[in-house]
């Protein structure tokens, strides 16, 4: 699952080098800004199939509030 998130990750930021873990913190590890995490909720919702609603959205702290949530409604 992490494998996909992180894809995910890299088709938002550009970037092929990421490497995380489920503590990574969104807020210290990238710099999203509103329209690029729009755009990260959206290719999750896509690559999971899945509908993310705007309460958990603003929960989203860590790699793993992704997973956790993920694991639960996929």
């Amino acid at each position: 699952m992490i494998e996909r998130i992180e894809k995910v990750f890299s088709e938002v930021t550009g970037r092929d080098d990421l490497n995380f873990t489920e503590k990574t913190r969104l807020d210290k590890n990238f710099e999203f800004t509103s329209l690029s995490f729009i755009q990260l909720i959206c290719g999750l919702e896509d690559e999971f199939d899945v509908d993310i609603p705007n309460s958990m959205v603003k929960k989203i702290k860590t790699v793993g509030d992704i997973v956790k949530f993920l694991e639960k409604n996929i």
